[in-house]
Formats: structure tokens, C-alpha cells, sequence
């Protein structure tokens, strides 16, 4: 399937695939570089558009998305459950909210959910907050982790730690049955391991596989990204706000 990614800011990317553009985790003007909006409204101006946020951290989460898509042809809401509570002008009518499977343990999805002709999703729980996405558009199997990551901060090994490795193994497990492909996640830069961005690469194998979390430099992450070479894994890192790839990908 031929398809094109956008890179906004953080973990803020645009994706248009077999007729949908899906905005991932557009944030608050305090997160906002400045051009960020218009060049998201330039991406989803006359598109069928799913807008997913994966929690509702101001970095990640912003109501500004009903500025930003007034041109879209349609506009589709998918929230992770946190995010009507805490961002309410989000709450709206036909809005999709996605709630995780019960295991606390992690690695648990919930259900699918129907978002659109061609588009559905289901939701994993995060170790921090809220969910990462699962999304199958017409046969293309995508993956945003939000804020899911091996949250390993330097310090003593203790278990805090050994929980969040085992969180981060199962939700590994998961995500590579579902088998991505297209996958972002986790590249932390003030992380030492960067999120698992590496173990990430080992076990689920995208085929096109996106660095994020970078603050607005994906410099930062994308050196790290690219260094990481796995078999059958093609690394697409970003330069600046706005730069687009166009690929091919998936069935």
C-alpha cells in the first residue's frame, strides 16, 4: 500500500493511507513549534481524518486539533479513555474512546473498535499514562505506543525497574502479534536504553519503524534510530516540522 508519513513535533506525526489521514497526538500551543499548526491543516484539508491521542499530557493532547482539521472533509475522534475527563472539549459526540485489557501486568488489549469505513482500532495500556494505539486501515497494521516505553531512568536496579521491564516485555509480546507495518515508538534521548527503542526493533520487526518522543528535535532521536540495524527493519527518521516520506508499505 502506498502511503505518506508527516512529522510535526514529539510524538506528533501525520499518516494518509487508502483514503484516511491519521494525526497522531497533536499537542498544546505551549508544545507547539511555531508552523506546527499550519502544517498540520495543509495535511488534513479535505481528507478523511482520524485524530487519535494516546493520553492526555499537554505534550500529547491538545483540543486545538478542532482548529486545526476545520478543513478536513471529516473528522474522527479516537481518545484513550483518560482523555475525556481530563481534556473535555474532546468529549464529543461519536468520539471513539478505547479502553485496554484488564491485566495490570500489561500486554492486554481491548477490543476493536469500528472508527470508520476501513479503519479500526483497539488500545494497549501504557506504563505511564493512557494507551497505544493498534490501528488496521484497510489491511495496514499500524502502531503508535503514545507514551508505552521502558521508562529506565539512571539509578539503582531495583524493582521498580524489574517491573517496568517486565510491563515492557509483555506489551513487546503483544504489539509483535499484532505485527505492525508501521510502527512508532519510544526514543527518548534522556534515557540511557532511549525507551527500549533498540528492544523494540529485536522483537517486533516492523518493517517501517518511526523514532518519536524526541521534544521537538528529532535529531536527537534520529542518529540513535538509525544506528539500530535489524534485519527486515527500515528506519525512517525525520529532519524537521513538516518534512513528508512517501513509502510503500503493508499488503
Amino acid at each position: 500500500m502506498d502511503l505518506a508519513i508527516t512529522y510535526v513535533h514529539h510524538d506528533c506525526f501525520c499518516l494518509e493511507a487508502a483514503g484516511w489521514t491519521l494525526l497522531f497526538d497533536y499537542p498544546d500551543a505551549q508544545h507547539r513549534p511555531p508552523g506546527a499548526r499550519e502544517a498540520v491543516a495543509r495535511a488534513l484539508a479535505g481528507r478523511r481524518v482520524a485524530a487519535c491521542f494516546s493520553h492526555s499530557h499537554a505534550d500529547h493532547c491538545s483540543a486545538d486539533v478542532l482548529d486545526a482539521a476545520q478543513d478536513a472533509a471529516q473528522l474522527h475522534l479516537v481518545l484513550s479513555y483518560d482523555v475525556p475527563q481530563m481534556v473535555p472539549a474532546l468529549d464529543l459526540p461519536g468520539a471513539v474512546v478505547l479502553e485496554p485489557g484488564d491485566d495490570p501486568r500489561g500486554g492486554d488489549p481491548g477490543p476493536w473498535a469500528g472508527v470508520g469505513p476501513g479503519l479500526r482500532a483497539r488500545a494497549l495500556e501504557s506504563n505511564d499514562l493512557g494507551v497505544a494505539f493498534c490501528l488496521d486501515v484497510e489491511g495496514l497494521r499500524v502502531y503508535h505506543g503514545g507514551d508505552l516505553a521502558a521508562w529506565l531512568w539512571p539509578g539503582p536496579d531495583d524493582a521498580g525497574a524489574a517491573h517496568t521491564r517486565a510491563f515492557f516485555e509483555r506489551s513487546l509480546e503483544a504489539v509483535a502479534a499484532f505485527a505492525p507495518h508501521v510502527a512508532f515508538t519510544c526514543c527518548d534521548p534522556r534515557l540511557p536504553g532511549r525507551g527500549g527503542f533498540a528492544r523494540f526493533a529485536e522483537v517486533v520487526r516492523p518493517p517501517v519503524l518511526v523514532p518519536m518522543h524526541d521534544f521537538g528535535q528529532p535529531g536527537a532521536v534520529g542518529g540513535y534510530a538509525l544506528g539500530v540495524r535489524v534485519p527486515g527493519v527500515a528506519v525512517l527518521a525525520f529532519a524537521a516540522l513538516g518534512q513528508r516520506r512517501e513509502l510503500h508499505a503493508g499488503p
